[in-house]
């Protein structure tokens, strides 16, 4: 039964990373500490082992569909990595119940940002990326660092953010498409939790075995779903991913309202 349950698991969690780049830790961490009691610390840290193998996997997905701009976003990946790796140093000072309450108020602000992104690119559509264009001002540069080493840490810090926090940079400060924003942070994703997970196994705090199983339920669900996005719409899959963010936050709420 418990076998059972952690590959429904992997499975769902698969299914949000190839739909929305949403890091695996959104919804492993949540269902296993209700379903199999695990310590905080040791959800997040196995929850990043999902992350490394499972967008590593459906980012060739995306790659096959043209959607991976890594060279134009090289410099956020190096911070986000290397960030990654002090944030979850820090981890294990943060209390269970800090880490608890966090994850709800994240998915729901990220839901309404995403929708909003959709809506409007309903009514200004983006040019399409270029990625010959290297013209880039300083600022957007130096932003796009600033905010990837951000959103690293606390990959590394609390597990969670890391594929979407890159998400929204791509987005909003590198101006990437939607499709292009998406593949390509889901492969930054899977480089950064792989710095998290260092981190975090020499605190003991990853089990091995439960990330691994995870793992191999989650990537058929993963290709699949990110076979479904790359071919829909811009509109349509900023919908889908608001959508999805939103119903993981609400759920995360009631849990949190359960267990105070």
């Amino acid at each position: 039964m418990a076998v059972f349950l952690i590959l429904l698991v992997g499975c769902f969690s698969g299914m949000v990373t190839g739909l929305t780049g949403a890091s695996g830790v959104m919804v492993v961490v949540p269902l296993i500490l209700i379903l199999f009691k695990f310590p905080i610390h040791e959800a997040i840290g196995t929850s990043l082992v999902v992350d490394v193998l499972t967008s590593l996997v459906i980012s060739v997905t995306y790659f096959k569909n043209n959607n991976i701009a890594l060279k134009s976003a090289g410099l956020v990946a190096l911070s986000s990595i290397g960030m990654a790796q002090i944030g979850a140093r820090f981890s294990d000072k943060i209390p269970e119940r800090g880490l608890d309450s966090g994850f709800s108020f994240v998915l729901i602000v990220l839901a309404l940002i995403i929708w909003q992104t959709g809506i409007q690119r309903d009514k200004t559509p983006v040019a399409p990326f270029n990625l010959s264009d290297h013209r880039s001002p300083l600022w957007r540069i130096l932003l796009s660092i600033l905010l990837a080493g951000g959103s690293g840490f606390m990959t590394g810090f609390i597990g969670a953010g890391g594929g979407t926090n890159i998400l929204l940079i791509l987005l909003f400060v590198n101006r990437f498409p939607m499709h292009n924003a998406l593949g390509t942070s889901i492969l930054i994703m899977s480089f950064t939790a792989l710095s998290g997970v260092i981190g975090h196994a020499s605190l003991g705090n990853v089990n091995l075995m439960t990330g691994i199983v995870l793992a191999v339920s989650a990537i058929p669900t993963g290709i699949y779903c990110a076979r479904f996005a790359s071919k829909i719409s811009e509109r349509s899959l900023s919908r889908l991913m608001g959508g999805v963010y939103l119903i993981l936050g609400v759920v995360m709420i009631i849990v949190n309202l359960r267990n105070s």
